[in-house]
């Protein structure tokens, strides 16, 4: 039966919140991550369908052997890879009464797209934008992206793309990135029809960021091949180091050549509320649209982006689409009208919570405790003879190899990714690997609030130690 009532609701959910608090209180003593047994993983992706219906404690009690048991990691304060921060508590519980109330966000007079209005305000301020400029949460980052790039489209064009598209005899449109940008930004080229093809990777300078004279050069070369460079996507903490591009530098570029300036915040946005990084922001209000994830540095749940841009009326006029079915409802512009989703999920409690119970003044400390972990880390590998430190920030992600002096240069890509794996095998700690400039490093994301010097500590001791079983058995062999 699909209903319960408010009796086994009320059993069923109290006990799926122990549950939950269990697993929330076994972080710090468990391993970060355990490794699905074939058996296992067998049985998630092919159990047959069900004809009849399981009782709900049963599922309860499957869902704490099976997927309990087996998470991704991320809320772990040894887990140090990619960018999936643990949910703040608070945010699951919205997720929980988001999906009683169930609503769709598209628009209309009920508390949910007021609640999303407000949220929207906290984000426009954060960033620094304009409280008339246009937004929408979305489902992360990637989405974010294409939004800000399709109301780039829908501007260079006058507006004609959405009936004629990009076919005729108009020059192609050019967007630019560095070597370092998510490659979202490629997929979004790819989905807006304007093609990798016209997409250029500015190279970067050597602490990672976008080389803004290459990227002069790269635009003088379009004009002249008769192209149309129509935006830079500059990147506001980049995955594979946490590196800025020098947004600034690059919207004097974009003012002086008429190009919209669009920049990739997912990870990094947050770091904007930190006095010390500062800085690395400047010329971030500047952007014609910003990209940003609070499920990443901000500890929401995912799914839960945001798109803002400056220009609201050209964000609209790039989406608006309304039926006459929806016509009726109408208080304010429906969210519907300014991206792609009709139906859109209640992703403002979850982030509202969040925002209203830490306060900005808690994140700013959560934020410089990341910070603090990541800059333990790497004062442990520079104390360290065995260890090279690639790049240091300047937000929580840190790349460095295993390098002891009895290693040869042309066998560390091998014996990093060897000791990668060996570590992930392993589960007690978790971390992933990259690339820059043509070498295989250790790459370590710091974005979590549990994290402490203990655990930066059992990050070091694991890689040494696979690392130390690898070219030990390798000395052993000659």
């Amino acid at each position: 039966m699909l209903d319960l009532s408010p009796d086994d609701f009320r059993r069923i959910g109290h006990r799926t919140v122990d549950l939950l608090a269990d697993y929330f209180e076994s972080l710090s003593r468990r391993p970060c991550r355990t490794t699905v047994p074939d058996d296992v993983r067998e049985e998630l992706m092919h159990q047959p369908t069900p004809d009849k219906g399981t009782d709900a404690d049963e599922l309860l009690e499957y869902v704490q052997s099976t997927v309990l048991r087996y998470p991704m990691g991320n809320g772990s304060p040894r887990f140090f890879a990619w960018g999936n921060s643990p949910p703040a508590p608070i945010g699951a519980l919205g997720e929980l009464i988001a999906a009683v109330l169930n609503p769709s966000v598209a628009g209309g007079d009920h508390a949910a797209t007021y609640l999303e209005h407000g949220v929207l305000g906290w984000m426009r301020a954060i960033l620094g934008f304009p409280p008339d400029s246009g937004a929408i949460l979305t489902s992360g980052g990637s989405v974010a992206n294409l939004i800000g790039l399709a109301v780039m489209r829908h501007v260079h064009t006058g507006g004609s793309v959405r009936a004629d598209g990009l076919r005729g005899s108009r020059p192609a449109l050019v967007v630019y990135t560095s070597h370092e940008g998510h490659s979202c930004i490629q997929k979004a080229v790819e989905l807006l029809g304007i093609g990798h093809a016209h997409l250029r990777r500015v190279p970067v300078t050597a602490s990672w960021q976008m080389d803004v004279s290459a990227l002069q050069k790269a635009i003088d070369d379009d004009r002249a091949a008769g192209l149309t460079p129509a935006c830079v996507a500059a990147s506001a903490g980049t995955v594979n180091t946490g590196a800025n591009d020098p947004l600034d530098a690059v919207a004097d570029i974009c003012v002086a050549e008429r190009m919209w300036f669009h920049v990739d915040a997912a990870l990094g946005g947050p770091g904007i509320l930190l006095p010390k990084l500062t800085p690395l922001y400047e010329g971030l209000t500047r952007a014609d649209s910003v990209a940003i994830d609070p499920h990443k540095w901000m500890y929401v749940p995912v799914e839960c982006g945001c798109a803002v841009v400056r220009d609201r009326h050209a964000m609209r006029d790039a989406f608006s689409l309304v039926p006459a079915y929806l016509r009726d409802d109408r208080v304010l512009p429906w969210f519907s009208e300014f991206g792609i989703q009709q139906t859109r999920g209640f992703r403002a409690l979850k982030l509202w919570l969040a925002l209203k119970s830490t306060g900005l003044d808690g994140y700013r400390e959560a934020l410089g405790h990341d910070l603090k972990m990541a800059d333990a880390l790497r004062q442990r590998l520079r104390a360290s003879d065995d260890f090279e430190l690639v790049s240091d920030g300047p937000l929580s992600i840190t790349c460095f190899r295993y390098a002891p002096s009895s290693c040869r240069s042309d066998d560390l890509d091998g014996v990093n990714r060897s000791a990668l794996e060996a570590v992930q095998r392993d589960g007690e700690v978790f971390l992933t690997g990259t690339e820059l400039a043509g070498r295989f490093v250790l790459r370590a994301c710091t974005l979590n609030f549990r994290t402490t010097e203990e655990d930066v500590d059992a990050l070091v001791t694991a890689i040494r130690s696979a690392g130390r079983r690898l070219t030990d058995g390798a000395a052993a062999e000659l």
